[in-house]
């Protein structure tokens, strides 16, 4: 069995929703209104009206890079031409540069259409601010030419330098939590940041983060172009939405998109980057295009502080109770009850770690089948240790209407893990696959076999073990003597809950173990099938000794066991000793 033990590095920061009732839908009610900055629109004709949507001064290894996109409108009902007026960028200083327009802008704007134009232009120095965006008239037909100024919007606080640069403005800066849509984007769309989280791969650690996508308006929508990246003082860390896939939503719907952002060890984010992309198409002599990509910066997201793992943060689970599930996260059908029956803990003697598993109860409310859910489990001590679930293995895929279903996880842990209390997480491993996200959290009780009691747990079944007895047998052969072990048990079982268990369900397993903790002998029982254990005396031959010498005192050691796809895994329930 793969032990999988690790250190959270950094706090997992999910809603305070999430702290509070173990793990609460999202609802709209009680978010923010979403706040949309607009950029103000300017008469340029009588017909034709504009905002500048994006400003770009970026320095680059010749000098500058200015870039400036700006949404045109015809507010008549005749198509009208773009008109040819020059576009050019002033500085703060008063000098004016000519931008140059894409190859692929519309030379005519139709009735009531909105489009965007796309200018660029490369100059040979840096270190300038943009303060304004200019449309001037050129009449070269009569000399000298003469140059009449249509119009000058301000363009200071739309500037941006690039990826190292604050993002200001009125709007710009969010809270976390706080709802918002995505400035210069025509969208309905309303975005809530949800959750952080973080990962540790094999090349790094990767800061998770979820946000809900929402749509209010009336017509289906796709979630648009965007990237989030990570801030910490002045380092940026690039991120990708983890989703391949176009995320379309309709009306009233709700949904998780994720971005992925991997950072150096021990990094702390303070703040999260929005940036949209622009492009700018240059043709050559051929008429072959080629794009000019670039990145604008559109809100800042300020992060919640991160405070280190709180095991007492989480809501107290009541055992066998239904799960709160995160209502946003589609993995497990909402007509499933997820519930935790039962978590022991226990020392097996000589393997120098603890075994914990996990029963989960699934329970299918609906009139139709349902597939299985297939959630990851985790465990978190209050040191912030989290612990690695291992999936029993199954053979049943989908839940029949009104039954329920046992599946069982198991936990290597280390010995010296003596809490009583541990945080509980539900994990959804393939939504944003190959990243893991929290769907419920709790902190619940660890609970322990008195070894002592005579009743043995392996839900859904209770054993008492009402009397014991082992017996020595020799088969004299010509030169020697063979040894064999025959132990009866006189067992009372109980089922406490109808529940449906496959031939994959959790064993009893009984071992033999000399003086020395040596294993000589083992046998496994079943709970189900024609051959599976029943009240009254049952008899346990062993057979196959890894011995040929009389051993005394032997110890028994009754397990439950389950195969995983990592192994076997097992948990100390008794021990028997002879006298």
């Amino acid at each position: 069995m793969v032990m999988r033990w690790k250190k959270t590095m950094s706090a997992v920061v999910l809603t305070a929703s999430l702290l509070s009732s173990g793990y609460s839908a999202y609802a709209a009610a009680d978010q923010p209104a979403a706040v949309e900055q607009m950029n103000k629109v300017y008469s340029l004709t009588d017909a034709l009206s504009v905002e500048v949507k994006s400003v770009l001064n970026e320095r680059n290894d010749t000098g500058s890079r200015i870039g400036v996109v700006v949404k045109m409108q015809n507010n008549s009902s005749k198509n009208v031409r773009v008109p040819d007026y020059e576009v050019r960028a002033r500085t703060s200083e008063g000098l004016q540069y000519t931008l140059h327009s894409s190859a692929t802008n519309a030379r005519t704007v139709q009735p009531k259409e909105k489009i965007e134009l796309s200018y660029m232009a490369s100059v040979d120095r840096n270190e300038f601010t943009i303060s304004e965006i200019s449309w001037v008239d050129i009449d070269v037909y009569v000399y000298p030419k003469v140059e009449t100024d249509i119009l000058s919007v301000p363009a200071q606080d739309l500037e941006w330098t690039g990826n190292e640069d604050d993002i200001k403005g009125q709007g710009a800066v969010r809270k976390w939590d706080e709802s918002f849509k995505i400035p210069s984007v025509s969208s309905p769309l309303v975005y809530t940041p949800s959750k952080v989280e973080e990962e540790n791969t094999p090349s790094g650690p990767v800061k998770l983060i979820t946000v809900l996508v929402e749509n209010p308006g009336e017509s289906m929508e796709t979630v648009p172009d965007f990237r989030l990246d990570g801030k910490a003082g002045k380092s940026v860390f690039p991120g990708q939405r983890v989703e391949q896939e176009p995320v379309t939503l309709e009306p009233g719907k709700r949904e998780y998109i994720h971005y992925a952002i991997p950072v150096k060890n021990n990094v702390v984010l303070q703040s999260l980057n929005l940036l949209t992309p622009e492009t700018y198409m240059v043709a050559d002599a051929n008429g072959k295009l080629t794009p000019v990509e670039y990145s604008i910066g559109r809100l800042n997201i300020v992060l919640p502080g991160e405070e280190g793992f709180s095991l007492y943060g989480l809501k107290k689970y009541v055992m066998d109770t239904p799960m709160q599930i995160d209502a946003v996260n589609s993995l497990i059908d909402p007509n499933v009850d997820v519930s935790l029956v039962e978590l022991f803990m226990h020392e097996n003697q000589g393997d120098g770690y603890k075994t914990a598993i996990a029963k989960f109860k699934l329970h299918n409310k609906s009139a139709q089948p349902v597939p299985v859910p297939i959630f990851d489990v985790d465990l978190k001590s209050g040191g912030g240790y989290t612990y690695g679930g291992v999936r029993q293995m199954a053979s049943t895929e989908r839940l029949m209407p009104n039954l329920s279903y046992i599946v069982s996880y198991s936990f290597a842990i280390p010995e010296s893990e003596s809490e009583e209390r541990i945080g509980l997480f539900l994990v959804d491993s393939q939504t944003a696959e190959p990243y893991r996200t929290t769907i419920s959290a709790y902190q619940t009780e660890v609970m322990t076999q008195d070894e002592t009691s005579k009743w043995m747990s392996f839900y859904p079944f209770e054993v008492e073990m009402k009397d014991w007895t082992l017996v020595t047998t020799t088969d004299p052969m010509p030169g020697y003597v063979t040894y064999s072990y025959k132990l009866q048990l006189d067992l009372d079982i109980e089922r406490k809950d109808r529940v449906v268990i496959d031939q994959n369900f959790s064993k009893m397993k009984i071992e033999l173990v000399d003086t020395t903790g040596r294993t000589i002998a083992e046998e496994y029982f079943s709970f189900t099938g024609m051959n599976r254990l029943i009240s009254g005396i049952q008899t346990v031959q062993f057979k196959n000794l890894r011995t040929e010498q009389h051993e005394y005192p032997l110890t028994i050691h009754i397990y439950e066991a389950m195969e995983t796809p990592q192994g076997e895994a097992k948990r100390l329930i008794k021990t028997l000793k002879e006298r």
